[in-house]
């Protein structure tokens, strides 16, 4: 029987459309029902729940991935509703953005501790723990993100009023279109990967290891330490714990290296282009308002620092919590209950907890097991193809005059011309030739290098504080985000013109 597709939401309203557009950003695939049951709920989404509710919006996200037979086969708009806390909100925001400085939340000692943790977790012999403590593995990694969330909901007030004081700012100069490049000097871990990739890049083909077999020890010495401090970053999603991580899969960092070292980087775009235009408007030329923009403009490229770099720490316990039910799954599959070790994501958490011990793997639990895995599989495999939502519904095209043929979010600035190249999953990278405009419906980390060959990049999802815009305004080129439809829309070979400064992509002239 063949699965139908979720039925579209129907009109959203802005804010709606926008939480939803971020869940889309972070489910770029089915989630699993260990996804469901473990890092989904702590991560990034569980996080907005938190947030929203710290200030006075309850409800929403509760079931907003709709299950049957324990297996998710939509996903619902979240629909926040504002109570009377609400009402103080507003005093409460501007309360931590106070007292919280986004350039300083490293300093937090909330934050130096959870590093600790997460490294001596880190330091865990899985395979020769017994079952018993083997199974308390994923709470102990789930325990130590939980309280970590408080810190994003204390900083973020301080990005937002940073990011909002300079929009402002710069609408009333009528400089609108500078805000995408004030941003594109935030120096993040996101940029500090590249840069990592990119010097390993370097050590390979000085090396000669991408055809050596084996590879020569200086490239393998740079390659340990590379995985040591990203190893744990995510290849498809940063709220699911299935996909595996570059250490996890690290075939996946050395496509990246062939890639770079085959199309080396050019020179970023210089991020203060678009403030010294800034300054030279007329309202700017006392020194006093000079140093006041520049301040708010440092603020503002904090923010974005701190929504990058709290991400990329927040995932240190991903990767030891995969290997721990990875490890789970290993010993099922050694007691007959599963196919292979991956079978176990199949199963809820609650339901791994429940196991008394090996010895009882025998017995008719395990028997049971056996069968919900099964007929979860045979699920999954029936809703494969099938989106969770209609991007189109969520992101739904703008209305322009003149030709375009989609819109969305500015999210760096200027404009380029190059044929289409449509890229929808990792598999394709190898596509994507140099001065293509790179169309495709999410980004992560192992997208990085694409940016470098991209004459300009076109997103379904995501806005200007994404993955997608902050690589794009790294390295200078244009980008259109939540567009909705540009990958329904956009045909490879056809010829635009992407307007970063508009968001818009239009026929070449």
């Amino acid at each position: 029987m063949t699965a139908l597709p979720p039925p579209p939401p129907g009109r959203l309203n802005p804010v709606r459309r926008r939480l939803t557009g971020i869940l889309m950003e972070y489910l770029p695939v089915r989630p699993y029902p260990i996804d469901m049951t473990t890092w989904l709920p702590y991560g990034p989404a569980g996080l907005m729940g938190k947030v929203t509710g710290a200030f006075g919006i309850r409800g929403g996200f509760e079931g907003f991935l709709r299950e049957e037979d324990g297996v998710v086969v939509a996903l619902v708009p979240p629909a926040p509703r504002p109570t009377a806390r609400a009402l103080t909100a507003p005093f409460r925001l501007a309360a931590k953005a106070r007292r919280y400085d986004p350039a300083r939340w490293t300093e937090d000692r909330r934050f130096t501790g959870y590093l600790a943790a997460a490294r001596d977790l880190a330091a865990l012999d899985l395979g020769a723990l017994p079952w018993e403590e083997l199974i308390r593995v994923p709470r102990r990694a789930l325990d130590l993100v939980a309280p970590v969330a408080d810190l994003r909901i204390d900083y973020l007030p301080g990005t937002g009023l940073a990011l909002l004081r300079l929009l402002v700012a710069v609408k009333l100069l009528r400089r609108g279109p500078l805000f995408p490049g004030l941003l594109a000097g935030a120096v993040t871990r996101t940029s500090e990967t590249n840069r990592a990739l990119e010097r390993l890049a370097e050590v390979a083909v000085r090396t000669g290891a991408l055809d050596a077999d084996p590879k020569p020890a200086e490239f393998l010495a740079a390659f340990e330490e590379f995985l040591r401090e990203y190893g744990h970053r995510e290849t498809a999603s940063p709220i699911l714990v299935t996909p595996p991580t570059w250490a996890d899969a690290p075939e996946t960092v050395l496509g990246l290296v062939r890639m770079l070292a085959a199309h080396p980087a050019p020179a970023a775009g210089e991020p203060g282009d678009a403030l010294d235009r800034l300054l030279g408007h007329p309202l700017l030329r006392a020194p006093g308002r000079r140093e006041r923009m520049r301040r708010w403009v440092t603020a503002a490229r904090a923010g974005i620092a701190f929504r990058e770099d709290s991400h990329f720490f927040f995932t240190l316990p991903q990767p030891v919590l995969r290997r721990s039910l990875v490890e789970l799954g290993r010993r099922l599959c050694a007691a007959g209950l599963l196919d292979r070790p991956e079978d176990v994501f199949h199963l809820r958490l609650e339901e791994l907890e429940a196991i008394g011990g090996e010895a009882a793997l025998t017995g008719p639990d395990g028997a049971r097991l056996r069968e919900l895995a099964r007929a979860r599989a045979a699920k999954r495999e029936e809703l494969a193809g099938i989106r969770l939502i209609d991007p189109a519904a969520v992101f739904p095209p703008a209305a322009v005059d003149g030709d375009a043929l989609v819109t969305g979010a500015p999210a760096s600035a200027g404009t380029a011309t190059g044929p289409v190249k449509v890229i929808r999953e990792p598999a394709e990278f190898g596509r994507l030739a140099a001065g293509d405009v790179l169309v495709c419906p999410y980004t992560n980390p192992s997208w990085t290098p694409l940016f470098q060959r991209a004459a300009a990049v076109v997103v379904d999802s995501g806005g200007t504080a994404s993955h997608a815009a902050i690589v794009a305004r790294e390295y200078g080129i244009p980008a259109v985000m939540g567009t909705g439809t540009g990958t329904s829309a956009l045909e490879d070979g056809q010829v635009v013109t992407v307007n970063g400064d508009a968001g818009t992509v239009v026929p070449a002239a």
